[in-house]
């Protein structure tokens, strides 16, 4: 369980992100998920395209089981799409592609 404070961000965003599409009064929180939604875009833009900050990013290894960032990404894509935020959810396809991808790169 010494993985679980590695999560623990996935873990808040995913709780937001059904606060955000299952409860109507969550304005604050729609702009909270669209800024995170960005920023975990750019920072997987930048750990797709340079090798200078993919190296940064191997430094801080996390001993959680992939499947759980599978698990929480496939949730955030799900309830995004069941909520009909398409272009977040998108995003979201996005940032777990370029997870699986890097997480695949490092094995090899």
């Amino acid at each position: 369980m010494q993985w679980l404070k590695h999560v623990t961000v996935d873990l808040i965003t995913t709780i937001v992100i059904a606060i955000v599409v299952f409860l109507d009064e969550t304005e604050v929180l729609e702009y909270v998920l669209y800024t995170y939604t960005v920023l975990m875009v750019l920072a997987r833009s930048f750990t797709l395209f340079s090798s200078d900050f993919r190296q940064i990013t191997r430094k801080k290894v996390s001993q959680a089981p992939d499947w759980i960032y599978h698990t929480l990404y496939a949730l955030n894509v799900l309830f995004l799409a069941w909520g009909a935020f398409f272009l977040t959810a998108a995003a979201w396809v996005f940032i777990w592609g370029v997870a699986a991808y890097i997480s695949h790169r490092k094995e090899l």
